[in-house]
């Protein structure tokens, strides 16, 4: 038989191929609800959607496409935005804007001290490859970071040629059912540049090179951190984030979360003088179990439910990584078998909710455990990202007993939340408190034992050999051989990123936010105005 393990690579007979092991995301599968929910809650934008300008800009870029290049060539097409991108890419290094994609590229070049850059160079290899580029992907940050968003907005489409196939080209939309158009905002972003500006930076593109010289003068037309208070731009871009969730799909759905979230974000910072910041803001919907003066909030109870679910994900990838680390440090790269490791950890983690008198022994039961009162869901939290080992994995196993605790009378709420936006996860949290209301007549022994083997190590397993389908990669910390577990590798927990560090950027670029997070004058009017 094929060796399991062999020079860090597994030869998994079941399999036959050579496998090698990669670091992967998400080792339980546990943060798909998160994501699902905060995509809800914040469509139109990512966690990597730098510049709220560079919507109005990648409309006015597709529209000069239109008018320069005339060609449906998705080669072109692609070449042209490339070297666009690299473009602002010199000029956010120049000035040292953060948030545009590219500029860490286009900084070493500036480094060099050279005062003429290469575009066709900085974009494309000799033989067309885009490696070691400003941008490895083809279509470029429009293509890796934009595209998606600017779709689901309702910015730019994909046209289709005669026959009904799409072109694979992409164009700003031009539909007068839209509050804010594609073509709209790139005539709004055209009047904040000179001509002198756009026919430099239309030159650059064509030539195929710009230099220092240059680069300061597109500075100020071109520059996405800036949007001119008072134009034509500013307003379509607040508008925009504004209007209703998926413009373009009108007729299925007039949600506005996305506004109802800038207006939470909003309200925070008007309550709060230290400002908003993303966790500060998905802690107080938490706190306030979706709730605005006694009366549930559809849009705050879907970052409520998020922020629940982020405690639950957090808390079990630590007793997995806490697991690991026991398995590492007792047993090193040797195997140890399966039911010793369970009985090892659970005895260790008895021990530690014994001295911290949590419970009594590990034969009370759960629902004896629950009576004791613990500490706050977030104290928990930032006393378990500190510990390791089997600290870690009791003071998360205190988390979940709270998070059951705090939130069993929000669950048929929080079911009828989950059903409304199509999260069908039988893996969420509150799919566990609902299987946790059989467990509590259990005793706290039997429960770690049985939450450990079902909960963690076969649900890593399931989740790693999911990934691996035909591929040879394999995302396993761990392998298991005839009731025998051996040490691959670990993960650490953490949260998933929301999108509102993205908004919260978004709205500081409109100025409704300064730079600390706290409101402006601009950012009480649009209170007052909605």
């Amino acid at each position: 038989m094929t060796k399991v393990i062999d020079k860090n690579e597994a030869r998994l007979p079941f399999f036959g191929d050579r496998l090698s092991f990669v670091p992967g995301l998400d080792p339980l599968g546990l943060q798909n609800p998160s994501a699902y929910a905060y995509s809800t809650l914040l469509p139109g934008l990512n966690n990597v959607t730098g510049r709220l300008r560079s919507y109005s800009f990648y409309c006015w870029l597709l529209s000069e496409y239109a008018r320069q290049i005339q060609t449906t060539d998705p080669k072109e097409q692609k070449r042209f935005i490339r070297r666009a991108e690299y473009i602002l890419a010199l000029i956010a290094a120049h000035q040292e804007t953060n948030g545009v994609a590219g500029s860490n590229y286009a900084a070493r070049q500036l480094k060099l001290g050279e005062t003429k850059f290469d575009i066709s160079f900085a974009t494309y290899n000799p033989d067309g490859t885009t490696i070691n580029t400003y941008w490895q992907y083809s279509l470029g940050v429009l293509g890796q970071y934009y595209l998606g968003s600017l779709r689901q907005i309702g910015l730019i489409e994909e046209p289709l040629d005669a026959n009904g196939n799409l072109l694979g080209i992409y164009r700003r939309t031009s539909s007068k059912e839209l509050l804010v158009s594609g073509e709209a905002l790139a005539a709004a972003f055209d009047e904040n540049v000179t001509s002198e500006n756009k026919e430099l930076f239309l030159s650059c593109i064509r030539k195929g090179t710009i230099d220092l010289k240059q680069v300061e003068e597109l500075s100020s037309d071109f520059n996405l951190a800036h949007i001119r208070f008072g134009t034509e731009e500013h307003s379509l871009l607040l508008l925009l984030l504004l209007d209703i969730d998926e413009p373009a799909n009108a007729v299925i759905s007039q949600k506005s979360m996305r506004k109802a979230t800038l207006l939470h974000l909003l309200q925070y910072a008007n309550n709060h003088e230290s400002g908003v910041e993303q966790r500060r803001f998905t802690f107080n919907a938490y706190q306030s179990k979706g709730e605005v003066n006694n009366q549930t909030d559809d849009c705050l109870f879907g970052w409520y439910y998020y922020q629940l679910n982020e405690y639950w994900q957090v808390a079990c990838t630590a007793i997995l990584n806490g697991l690991l680390d026991y398995l590492q440090k007792e047993k090193g790269a040797g195997w140890i078998l399966l039911q010793d490791l369970l009985l090892e950890t659970s005895n260790g983690i008895i021990e530690l909710l014994v001295v911290d008198e949590l419970i009594e022994s590990g034969d009370v039961t759960i629902a004896e455990a629950l009576a004791i009162e613990l500490d706050q869901e977030q104290i928990l939290y930032q006393a378990l990202m500190k510990e390791d080992g089997l600290n870690r994995m009791a003071i998360s196993f205190n988390l979940i007993w709270q998070l059951y605790q705090q939130n069993k009378q929000y669950l048929d709420r929080l079911e009828e939340y989950t059903s409304s936006i199509g999260i069908e996860s039988k893996h969420d949290i509150v799919s566990f408190c609902r299987k946790f209301e059989r467990y509590v007549t259990l005793p706290v022994r039997q429960f770690l034992e049985e939450f450990l083997l079902s909960n963690i190590i076969y649900r890593h397993q399931y989740v790693a050999y999911h990934k691996i389908g035909g591929g040879s990669q394999s995302t396993q910390k761990f392998i298991i051989e005839d009731n025998y577990i051996r040490y691959i590798g670990n993960f650490e927990p953490g949260y998933t990123g929301p999108r509102l560090r993205s908004l919260i950027n978004f709205l500081r670029d409109l100025g409704l936010l300064d730079a600390e997070g706290k409101l402006t004058d601009a950012g009480r009017l649009q209170l007052a105005q909605n």
